[in-house]
């Protein structure tokens, strides 16, 4: 998989966290998050839902929030990291 941008490989994996996040995986968190937080306003403020449903149910929202985020921070265009990214990540 290429990235479409610059048109460089694609990686995913832990060794990918030093590298640039592709911006469709950027955006498939954001949709995520935009899409569980607005479910999670509207479970808050329904009167339709048991309040012991609605706490199962926001933690599951969130939960996958995070899974969502987790992986999209797995993608990574491969090439150099910039000294910032390596300085910030790994310390050195």
């Amino acid at each position: 998989m290429t990235d479409s941008q610059t048109g460089k490989p694609v990686g995913f994996g832990p060794s990918q966290l030093v590298n640039k996040t592709p911006l469709w995986a950027k955006w498939m968190f954001r949709i995520t998050f935009i899409v569980t937080t607005a479910l999670a306003f509207w479970m808050a403020a329904t009167k339709l839902v048991p309040e012991n449903i609605k706490f199962e149910v926001l933690l599951g929202f969130k939960s996958f929030d995070m899974l969502v985020w987790g992986f999209s921070k797995l993608f990574g265009v491969e090439g150099e990291p910039s000294e910032e990214v390596k300085q910030a990540i790994l310390g050195e």
